[in-house]
């Protein structure tokens, strides 16, 4: 275990600053490499709590714009159209890269890793999915999924 001294919010419990114990492989591969955390050492925790501040700052300004494209998601209703077999069951699938591509036609670019879809949709409804744009703001989309009327 590693102790390392965390430089963003994110899990809903670190606090910029805050001194927190992780495994050594997620803080050599992922938290120290992407800028989120450094080693906590004594100069380490120093010169973060010199930069706390501006670090905060930083994370307010993230969170409002946060805030305001949560807002403009959940006035949003996502509706597709897949052909779907009798019983509703679809031919294909709704995915994280589909809810992305919609949510970029309406200039809101956010990263694949902030929808928590979990499974693929795969018939025909309505659903609701989750974002998380930031540890202290997340929204959800509408979705619904409909199967094209097909004429005989």
């Amino acid at each position: 275990m590693t102790k390392v001294v965390v430089l963003e919010k994110f899990k809903k419990n670190w606090e910029i600053g805050s001194v927190v114990t992780v495994k050594d492989g997620y803080a050599r591969n992922y938290l120290i490499p992407n800028g989120k955390a450094k080693f906590a050492t004594k100069k380490n925790i120093e010169e973060i709590k010199s930069l706390e501040e501006s670090l905060l700052k930083r994370d307010d300004e993230n969170k409002s714009n946060a805030s305001v494209i949560a807002t403009k998601i959940n006035e949003l209703k996502f509706t597709k159209e897949i052909a779907a077999k009798e019983n509703g069951e679809l031919y294909g699938s709704l995915s994280v890269s589909d809810i992305v591509s919609f949510l970029s036609e309406k200039d809101l670019n956010i990263q694949k890793k902030f929808v928590k879809l979990g499974n693929k949709i795969k018939t025909t409804g309505n659903y609701s999915v989750d974002i998380d744009l930031h540890p202290e703001v997340n929204c959800s989309l509408d979705i619904e999924i409909l199967s094209p009327k097909t004429s005989d």
